[in-house]
């Protein structure tokens, strides 16, 4: 939980000094590329000057060839005209024939633009100069990467405010729908119901942003789709109908690349400016009339929280104990489910940052499997001191995959099992080890050693501990046995483990004679029954070690009257089990029954097998 809680601070701290911003929007652009909630409205018509155009009725087109295509509109029924051109002079002979055209129309809506910080205005026609309601300003509102996501309504002009030109078209039109603008209890602008709260510097991903004047942000539809478009020589070539122009919003704008009125739209989408006035009235239209909401961000508050949700989900999975497989599809899982739910959500009209909670998300889930990884390293080597060279790679296998419910903070969970004890000695050592030299009798002792050991790991054994001449084995341990057939399984390979014993005794027997080294007998004992196992010690030393009386049976087996069963040359390993193990082995072994005698220690008479061969 505190990975998660530190991931989810420092990230926020980054966002908040703005370095991800830029990458938020880069994202907003994309999810906004799949919102599949928003479609253009089909009122909006655009008739565009283009590079024919251009050549046939000139550039700039006078006002003549304005009227005319103004006149041409308002006989086809057109209900609102806005005409995205510059008109500061008037161009050509013929001013009267537009002055004519505005003054008899009152639903045609001219652009102004403000300019600079000094507010040098590129103006209207002179006739409209007075009228606020017949021109709007076109000016944008650029990101610092230059595409415009948000949009002015309103904006103070030397103490005056002004429409913008979106606005006004839009007002136009609903005014046939008896829909005019309001202002909501906050003092906020509504349509028809709907409140267009103004963004402030921190909505959605922006971070300090300028949100001077009233702004909102631009829910674009999929920008695959478009409105329908025709030319200036469509108009005045009859192409259009007037079926297609009534009752509809009629934009006029240039559409020629050489005329360079281009705006650029998310994704680095380019579009005519005609079409960024176009996009911006549909979706105050949609507003209106079908009840859209603006898009809407979470409070400050709300995105804190859920950027921890999504850490604290990293940090967890990070801490996922299984294949890699199983890993790796609950990242891919986690990461998809995150990008989809933020599609989804910007569907509902919701932009929520997607950058920095991935980010976090991300951040905790590395620091998370880092934590694990050098956790898990400290595990396995704390379980390595505890088993390394006592047991097999199968063994040590199954002890790693079982650790969790084997291994607790600090070393092995104590806990009660089933297993099988063996006990080694070398028969008369005493006697043998007073009679060699002390570098000699190491060398030979620990080529015994040696060998027997390898013997108990082939066969799923755990050497615990080596006592003077003596090996104490396990079989059983350390991974819990939870079935009959598991612990008579160990049993079994106890007894083979045995039988392996005599069979190598003899061939190092034969080694040894050549040599003048002494030939030896030795003494098994193997006992089965429960245990308590786990690690003993502190932090400077520890072992893992089982204790319980099954150790000490065993131990009593091995140490048996020494002149029951003796040993010789062609069997000089000597091998005595309890009735436990009889129980699991005898039908695939021959034994002898020895006698049943109360064991040292022991309150109850115990019977006593000797091993004999296998079966």
């Amino acid at each position: 939980m505190s990975l998660g809680l530190f991931a989810s601070i420092f990230i926020a701290a980054v966002q908040y000094v703005g370095i991800l911003q830029g990458a938020e929007l880069r994202t907003f652009d994309q999810l906004l590329s799949k919102n599949t909630a928003v479609e253009i409205d089909n009122r909006i018509i655009i008739i565009g000057e283009t590079e024919p155009d251009i050549r046939r009725f000139k550039y700039p087109l006078s006002d003549k060839i304005l009227a005319e295509a103004l006149q041409k509109i308002e006989n086809a029924g057109a209900r609102v005209i806005g005409v995205d051109k510059y008109r500061d002079v008037p161009v050509g002979v013929e001013t009267k024939e537009l002055k004519n055209v505005l003054q008899t129309y009152d639903n045609i809506v001219w652009i102004f633009f403000t300019g600079n910080s000094k507010q040098e205005f590129i103006p209207a026609p002179e006739i409209l100069a007075n009228n606020p309601e017949r021109v709007g300003f076109n000016d944008l509102v650029e990101d610092s990467d230059g595409v415009s996501r948000r949009g002015l309504l309103f904006m103070g002009i030397d103490g005056n405010n002004y429409y913008s030109f979106p606005l006004l078209l839009t007002l136009h039109y609903l005014a046939a729908e008896n829909i005019s603008a309001q202002s909501d209890a906050q003092g906020n602008l509504s349509l028809n119901g709907v409140s267009l709260p103004p963004i402030d510097s921190n909505f959605g991903a922006y971070i300090a942003a300028n949100t001077g004047g009233y702004q909102i942000m631009l829910n674009y539809p999929g920008l695959s789709q478009s409105f329908k478009f025709f030319t200036l020589s469509d108009l005045f070539d009859g192409k259009i109908s007037s079926e297609m122009l009534r009752d509809k919003i009629v934009l006029i704008g240039g559409t020629a690349p050489s005329l360079q009125d281009y705006r650029l739209l998310p994704n680095e989408m380019k579009r005519f400016g005609v079409e960024y006035h176009a996009y911006f009235v549909s979706q105050l239209l949609n507003t209106a009339i079908k009840q859209n909401k603006p898009l809407r961000a979470w409070s400050n508050y709300n995105e804190c929280l859920w950027m921890l949700l999504l850490c604290l989900v990293g940090a967890f999975t990070g801490l996922h104990r299984g294949s890699l497989l199983r890993l790796f599809i609950l990242i891919v899982g986690e990461f998809a489910f995150l990008f989809v739910w933020n599609i989804v959500f910007l569907n509902e009209g919701w932009w929520a940052p997607l950058i920095a909670p991935m980010l976090g998300w991300a951040s905790s889930l590395a620091l998370s499997i880092l934590y694990f990884s050098s956790q898990e390293r400290a595990e396995r080597r704390q379980l390595m001191q505890l088993f390394a060279s006592h047991v097999s790679p199968e063994v040590a296998k199954r002890l790693w995959d079982a650790r969790e419910q084997f291994f607790s903070e600090g070393g092995v969970r104590p806990d009660t099992l089933t297993a099988t004890v063996l006990f080694t000695d070398i028969t008369n050592f005493t006697t043998i080890a007073e009679k060699m030299e002390p570098l000699i009798l190491m060398k030979w002792l620990n080529e015994y050693m040696g060998e027997m050991s390898k013997i108990v790991t082939n066969h799923n054994g755990m050497v615990n501990k080596y006592i003077g001449d003596a090996i104490m084995a396990i079989f059983g341990v350390p991974v819990k046995r939870e079935t009959e057939t598991e612990i008579a399984a160990d049993a079994q390979h106890a007894v083979k483990c045995a039988i392996e014993f005599n069979r190598r005794l003899c061939e190092l027997n034969q080694k040894w004679q050549p040599q003048g080294l002494p030939e030896i007998t030795m003494r098994v004992g193997i006992y089965t029954g429960a245990l308590v196992a786990g690690s003993f010690g502190g932090a400077v030393r520890m072992e893992y070690t089982v204790i319980g009386d099954t150790v000490n049976a065993a131990s009593r087996l091995e140490s048996f009257d020494k002149t029951v069963a003796q040993s010789d040359s062609q069997h000089p390993c000597r091998i005595l089990i309890g009735e436990t193990t009889y129980r699991c082995v005898n039908y695939l072994y021959e034994t002898k029954i020895v006698g049943e005698y109360q064991l040292k220690g022991r309150n109850e008479y115990s019977k006593i097998y000797q091993i004999i061969t296998l079966r």
